[in-house]
């Protein structure tokens, strides 16, 4: 009896690569994220309630109750000096076990963060 030839389906998949996140893209997500998002998801959310009262911070709070411009300015200078303070601290925080981990769940606590304020507000306009 003849053998028969085994027919295979060859399927070519696309190779996707992944790269890590360089510490340097790290470190301006989370500038970007805390200073940037959380500052613009505040004042909408302020914008869109009117209302003081539902910001959590005390200092926060006093600061948009007397001139927004300076809770801005404030978190803006927050997260550009603690992403120059990571930048040159570099050798040193890349020494800890667990950095990139850490980084990343600072990233995702603050969208969490910037995504409930932006909830607030989208709630408060319905």
């Amino acid at each position: 009896m003849p053998s028969s030839p085994t027919s295979r389906l060859e399927i070519s998949l696309p190779q996707i690569h992944v790269t890590k996140t360089t510490y340097a893209e790290l470190v301006f997500s989370l500038v970007f994220v805390w200073g940037f998002g959380d500052a613009m998801s505040t004042i909408l959310a302020l914008v869109l309630t009117s209302d003081l009262s539902l910001e959590a911070n005390p200092w926060i709070r006093a600061l948009l109750a007397h001139d927004p411009m300076w809770m801005l300015a404030l978190k803006f200078a927050v997260a550009l000096y603690v992403g120059v303070v990571l930048l040159e601290c570099r050798h040193l925080v890349e020494q800890v076990p667990g950095w990139r981990v850490w980084l990343f769940s600072l990233l995702g606590l603050g969208t969490a963060v910037v995504l409930t304020n932006v909830y607030v507000g989208l709630a408060a306009a319905i």
